[in-house]
């Protein structure tokens, strides 16, 4: 649609620039870049204060950026809102209205889990006695992940996107100490203390590393921008992402892009088991599943067949295939239709 004015609205600070932040960033950069009217709306909070990066450091000069408690949309053709229960508190109006799932505790069927604090839980419980009818005031549901049972009747699934040019195997040679890397937020929810059990299992041989601070056998690696991190992926030989709340993990996707297999939690919204994807639910099961890519590296036995893999599946997740799904999602966005149900599946 010509003329088209989009609000991009996460409900976090950019500048906290996590997986979410960095999906609006991008998304944001190329709708610009394409000539397209877009604006981000965000709220101003960054989870423990931490704000990484100054938001026109990652952001196209024309896309306008704005930090407030309360955003009206009204002069907006289309408002897509990371979805919260009762967020029109803090985002109101839009012409067409899009509640974007991008969270694990939307997905999730257990209430309470451990690893939550007070807030995800009070929000899961908000979701449930609510969500169904509070969901009903957009137009239409996005979600990542078709592991969402959605109540709303128009709901596109849309996979999350990585930059398979940025990401990709050849950018870098691998280490030539065997390297496990970890790039989630030192959080429960992420794993970070079966991250820190796991390393302490492993042989000496395997070094393993970290985006930002480290602990005890882990090393950290700072703070790295993009196209560090893209080095750190192509020279590590693993990833090790043990998340106990995931929903279509960036991890993973950059991590398979870059052409490196990956140790991970058997979530239902993560990729299925495959010969670059290895599940466990314990540290020690993560823990041999490493030592076995380790074997198959050092005696040259399938390991970059599982490298191979890897990139294959990092490629169903490329910008160029999924940018132009939610380029029309937002530009030419679907009208609510009872009863009916748009989904898109492929990934």
């Amino acid at each position: 649609m010509a003329g088209t004015r989009i609000a991009l609205c996460p409900h976090l600070s950019v500048e906290h620039y996590r997986g979410g932040e960095k999906w609006v960033t991008a998304l944001a950069n190329r709708l610009a870049a394409d000539g397209v009217d877009v604006v981000i709306r965000a709220l101003p909070y960054a989870p423990g204060g931490e704000r990484r990066v100054d938001v026109r450091d990652v952001l196209h000069p024309e896309v306008p950026y704005r930090e407030a408690w309360h955003h009206d949309l009204s002069g907006f053709d289309t408002a897509y809102v990371f979805y919260n229960p009762l967020s029109e508190v803090f985002f109101s109006g839009g012409g067409t209205r899009i509640a974007g799932i991008h969270s694990w505790a939307f997905v999730s069927r257990k209430l309470f889990e451990s690893h939550y604090g007070v807030v995800p839980t009070a929000t899961k419980l908000l979701y449930r006695a609510i969500g169904e009818r509070d969901l009903g005031r957009f137009d239409a549901v996005h979600t990542v992940t078709p592991a969402y049972d959605s109540p709303h009747p128009n709901t596109i699934h849309i996979p999350n996107f990585v930059d398979v040019e940025r990401f990709r195997p050849d950018r870098q040679d691998r280490a030539e100490e065997f390297t496990v890397l970890t790039t989630a937020a030192h959080i429960q929810e992420k794993g970070w203390d079966t991250i820190q059990t796991v390393a302490e299992r492993l042989s000496p041989e395997i070094r393993v590393v970290t985006t930002g601070d480290g602990a005890g056998a882990v090393e950290g690696l700072g703070f790295l921008d993009e196209d560090e991190l893209a080095d750190a992926y192509a020279r590590a030989h693993v990833v090790l992402h043990p998340a106990r709340v995931d929903t279509d993990s960036m991890v993973i996707n950059e991590a398979c892009a870059s052409g490196t297999p990956v140790v991970t939690t058997p979530l239902a919204t993560h990729v299925r088991e495959n010969e670059a994807i290895l599940q466990a639910e314990t540290p020690r099961g993560m823990a041999h599943a490493i030592e076995l890519l380790h074997a198959g590296w050092r005696h040259d036995d399938g390991y970059d067949e599982r490298c191979q893999r890897a990139r294959e599946e990092g490629e169903t997740h490329g910008f160029d295939e999924i940018y132009p799904r939610l380029k029309d999602l937002l530009t030419s966005p679907p009208t609510a239709q009872a009863g009916t149900t748009r989904t898109e599946v492929r990934v």
